[in-house]
C-alpha cells in the first residue's frame, strides 16, 4: 500500500506520528526565504551608510524582520518537538 503525504495529515500530524518532511521543509523554506532579505537589505543598507548617514529609523524594518524570523524558528522548534518534550508528564 502505498502511503503518500497529504491532506490533514500532511497539516497536523496526530499524536506520536511522524513530522512529514513537507511540513518540515515549508518550515525552513519561510525561514530560509526571511534570513536571505535579511542578509540583501543588512548589506544593501551597508553600503547606503557607506555613503550617507543612517538613522535610526532606517534599522526598523530589519528588527522587524528578525522579530518574525525568531517566531518562525520557535514554531517549527515546537512542531519538531518530541510529543514527550511538548506535553511534559505531571
Amino acid at each position: 500500500m502505498n502511503q503518500e503525504s497529504g491532506g490533514d495529515a500532511a497539516v497536523r500530524p496526530g499524536p506520536g506520528a511522524g513530522i512529514p518532511s513537507s511540513l518540515v521543509t515549508d518550515g525552513f523554506d519561510g525561514i530560509l526565504q526571511k534570513l536571505k532579505l535579511l542578509e540583501f537589505g543588512l548589506y544593501g543598507l551597508h553600503q547606503y551608510g557607506r555613503t550617507t548617514p543612517l538613522d535610526v529609523e532606517d534599522l526598523a524594518p530589519f528588527y522587524r524582520l528578525a522579530e518574525e524570523i525568531q517566531a518562525d524558528v520557535l514554531t517549527l522548534q515546537a512542531r519538531l518537538a518530541p510529543p514527550s518534550e511538548a506535553h511534559p508528564a505531571a
